[in-house]
């Protein structure tokens, strides 16, 4: 029994022994791995952000239409027996634009005449045996009165018709367009695609532009607005905003806004303009650097440095410049940020910030 107490005693302490150092190696190995956990400083330039008026252009995409425009249609069925204007003719408010021919409408008319004359001689012979007391009852003058109202009311309705077979312009303008020649069916029934020819106004037009919601509301009615067109490159073009839509559309983010421009020769409906858009505010504005905004999937945001450690802000992309974007955040100005962001960057960070590069020359 001796000799087997003494012969455990040595393993004991080896166990007691090799825990003791599996459990320091263990300490050692924690305190190491933490210490190679230990994030770096994150070293980068240091920007400040700048207090300034907005005073800038955005430039714009719009496209230039007719003041006004219109298909115009034959109001009765009939056949074309003359078009007296082609594509490119330079049309007057009441000119003859074509003829139509329409023999069931005469036929109707001749008709409803014939009914005319018939329903006044009746009328007429009862008012004269009217005179003789008791010949002639009240309700029949009435009904015959009532039946010469409504064939007049007929033949003039049917007369008015036959005018609508002279198709005239609504206004001053220009064709652009030429569906059909002499022979031809037209008539109201005829679809989108029957009409006869298609006028323009390109003395005034119409410049549309899709203003973004962060600049939509800083260009009031009234104001001149410079564009130019690829047609005619290194000149400028001006435009006085006249109607703005005074809703965002909800899947561009736009507002749509039209200015009225004067043709003066040059400019044409279906021309793509480059506009200056004028971008100020009431209030001065905050600015960063475009390299300091760190856009991802759930936000937008600045790093500000404060004590050397990280502050994520979140902010709103206003007008950007050049050099410059406008924000809209938990900002004041002179904070330091850092000049460009990156999205590895947490709150609470280290950061060593270094001074400016100087400008090239």
């Amino acid at each position: 029994m001796t000799i087997r107490v003494w012969s455990l005693l040595p393993l004991s302490g080896v166990a007691v022994a090799m825990s003791c150092g599996g459990a320091a190696k263990t300490k050692t190995d924690a305190v190491g791995a933490s210490a190679g956990s230990a994030k770096a400083a994150v070293v980068g330039e240091m920007a400040l952000v700048v207090e300034q008026p907005l005073d800038a252009v955005a430039h714009l995409q719009g496209e230039l239409s007719p003041n006004e425009s219109v298909d115009l249609f034959a109001r009765v069925n009939g056949y074309v027996r003359e078009v007296a204007v082609d594509r490119g003719s330079v049309v007057h408010k009441g000119d003859v634009v074509a003829r139509l021919d329409a023999p069931e409408l005469l036929q109707q008319r001749a008709e409803a005449e014939a009914r005319l004359v018939s329903s006044r001689q009746t009328a007429d012979r009862l008012h004269t045996a009217s005179r003789t007391e008791g010949a002639v009852a009240g309700h029949e003058i009435e009904m015959a009165e009532a039946a010469l109202q409504a064939d007049s009311a007929r033949v003039a309705a049917l007369r008015e018709m036959e005018g609508y077979l002279t198709v005239r312009a609504p206004f001053d303008g220009v064709v652009t367009e030429r569906r059909v020649h002499p022979g031809a069916l037209v008539g109201p029934s005829q679809g989108s695609g029957g009409f006869i020819v298609r006028v323009e106004d390109h003395a005034r037009l119409r410049l549309t532009v899709a203003v973004p919601e962060q600049a939509a509301g800083v260009a009031p009615v009234g104001r001149d607005v410079m564009f130019t067109v690829s047609a005619w490159p290194g000149q400028a073009f001006h435009g006085r905003v006249a109607r703005v839509a005074g809703s965002v559309d909800p899947r561009t983010r736009t507002m749509p806004t039209e200015l009225d421009v004067a043709a003066g020769g040059k400019l044409a409906p279906g021309m793509y303009a480059d506009v200056a858009w004028p971008v100020t505010r009431r209030t001065r504005s905050l600015f960063v650097p475009p390299a300091s905004i760190v856009q991802t999937t759930a936000r937008t945001y600045v790093i500000r440095v404060h004590a050397g450690r990280a502050q994520l802000v979140d902010i709103m992309r206003g007008v950007s410049t050049p050099d410059r974007v406008e924000v809209f955040g938990a900002l004041a100005p002179g904070d330091t940020l850092l000049r460009r962001g990156v999205d590895d960057v947490l709150d609470g960070d280290k950061i060593a910030l270094q001074p400016p590069a100087p400008a090239r020359r």
